[in-house]
């Protein structure tokens, strides 16, 4: 066998509107349905969509992370520990549950985080619209995720009452927030 060949190299083509990848392709496809929804005359332009799986992936784990939260506060307050008993059979099952949910949902967050968040927050510069939500969004998630760790990790027994209230607070104001984020979505599916 002879000598190799070296491999001849090409400049990458040049992007000048931007990086390219999931970003641009979300902002060229939001492009285009802003420019025919103007054609056809619409009222307003549609909002930057996320993908069906994501979108179902962030519904399903907020659905059970309330429905196991609140559940959780439910019978540990009524029934439970929290109520001067023992503490009730469903306590930690319930906790498993919420714990499941909250991984799914930060897989959930960041597959949202590559995409979603980078495009909206280009979108929203130059449309100015829901970068105020998404900013609230993204605060309140950080906030949940640090107190649960706090809660779960370095609360003392005298403060984990009022931490897991903090918490329970946060969590509430976080999905009451995504539906805010959401509301043109949202209303556009209540139209005819």
């Amino acid at each position: 066998m002879g000598p190799s060949k070296p491999l001849k190299h090409s400049p990458p083509p040049h992007r000048p509107h931007g990086a390219g990848g999931v970003i641009d392709l979300a902002l060229a496809k939001h492009a285009t349905a802003r420019h025919a929804a103007a054609a056809a005359g619409a009222a307003r332009a549609p909002t930057l969509t996320v993908a069906r799986w994501q979108r179902l992936l962030l519904l399903a784990t907020a659905a059970l992370l309330l429905a196991s939260g609140a559940a959780w506060l439910a019978v540990h307050y009524l029934l439970g520990a929290g109520a001067g008993e023992l503490p009730h059979p469903a306590e930690p099952w319930l906790m498993r549950l919420h714990g499941a949910g909250a991984f799914a949902a930060l897989f959930a967050a960041g597959a949202m985080a590559g995409a979603h968040v980078q495009a909206g927050w280009r979108v929203s510069a130059r449309l100015g619209r829901q970068r105020g939500s998404g900013i609230a969004l993204v605060s309140l998630l950080s906030l949940t995720v640090l107190s649960a760790y706090l809660l779960y990790y370095f609360a003392p027994e005298a403060w984990r009452g009022l931490m897991g209230w903090i918490h329970a607070g946060l969590g509430a104001s976080l999905a009451g927030t995504g539906l805010w984020h959401a509301r043109r979505r949202l209303l556009s599916w209540r139209k005819p």
